[in-house]
């Protein structure tokens, strides 16, 4: 039989290729697993295992990773699916597998395939409170948002420090996420926003500048930028302006409420020009050698704290 695993959502692809691994080594034992990577792999040793009997086992397991990059390989699909033996378990693991293109829709069509989608925005500290519920401790659904504010969404980053969180306490507090995790840039470029337009430019450039420190790029800081202020004019436009209205807009639930927050502070014509010159500000990042830097803070001392 052969198996499909695809998808965006990494943690929940890991996780389920993890119990196959494990569920198969309590069963046959470690000699009868093969991995290959396609981007080094030789085609005609993935065939050849495919088709091989199994070793000291009565079934194999062969696990073929990033298909699609094998360009010989991928072209060779239907020779694989027809060479495969009944004993042998194949798992095809590809997580950029175009939905568009014949070798998605052949795998589709000719294997078990499971597409690892990533879980809404919404939906993620549900997700987090039940991991921890699931490991035997607790935490509030308020400090679980405030963890996807800090961490971001990735499930697996989400994990490792749920898991990093849980040793030094069961109970997760926002205390104890304060004081063992790192915010994102995301989380940063809220608390930068909220300092500049508080008028405190002192704190808003420091922000800025640990995220220089950490090596975050200029044009990364602009793309989050953008991205902030979109969710701030969703929610100076939104009528009403709840937080119900801004999650049903998509956003999760800790951005919706920082998002109000903001734009409480700020009204629709000075957000037009906020946009305007952050945009005006990229275009001439990207098409002269003015100084990033330099730009981006006097962006945030004129512009915004003016």
């Amino acid at each position: 039989m052969v198996y499909t695993l695809t998808g965006k959502n990494t943690f929940a692809l890991k996780n389920a290729l993890d119990t196959v691994v494990s569920e198969f080594l309590k069963a046959h034992g470690d000699i009868a697993i093969e991995r290959f990577d396609a981007l080094d792999a030789e085609v005609d040793a993935v065939l050849q295992s495919v088709q091989g009997t199994p070793f000291l086992s009565d079934k194999k397991l062969v696990i073929i990773s990033n298909l699609s990059v094998n360009t010989s390989l991928a072209e060779r699909i239907e020779e694989l699916l027809d060479r495969t033996l009944d004993s042998n378990e194949i798992y095809i693991v590809d997580q950029k597998l175009d939905k568009r293109t014949a070798l998605f829709k052949l795998l589709k069509r000719e294997t078990k395939l499971k597409d690892f989608a990533e879980i809404s925005a919404q939906d993620v500290p549900t997700w987090i409170k039940e991991q921890v519920t699931n490991s035997g401790g607790s935490i509030t659904s308020k400090d679980a948002a405030l963890l996807v504010d800090r961490v971001g969404n990735n499930q697996l980053l989400l994990h490792q420090e749920i898991q990093k969180l849980m040793l030094y306490n069961t109970s997760i507090s926002k205390e104890s996420i304060e004081l063992l995790t790192d915010p994102s840039v995301q989380s940063t470029i809220f608390e930068l926003l909220d300092a500049a337009f508080s008028g405190n430019k002192k704190k808003a450039i420091a922000l800025y500048r640990e995220q220089r420190s950490a090596k975050v790029d200029p044009t990364y800081v602009i793309a989050m930028l953008t991205w902030q202020l979109h969710n701030v004019g969703l929610a100076v436009y939104a009528d009403p302006q709840t937080e119900a209205t801004l999650k049903e807009a998509g956003l999760a639930p800790f951005t919706a409420k920082k998002s109000l927050q903001l734009a409480r502070r700020i009204n629709k014509q000075y957000l037009k020009k906020l946009i305007r010159e952050l945009s005006n500000l990229d275009y001439k990042l990207k098409s002269s050698t003015l100084d990033a830097d330099a730009a981006l803070e006097f962006y945030l001392l004129e512009t915004i704290s003016s």
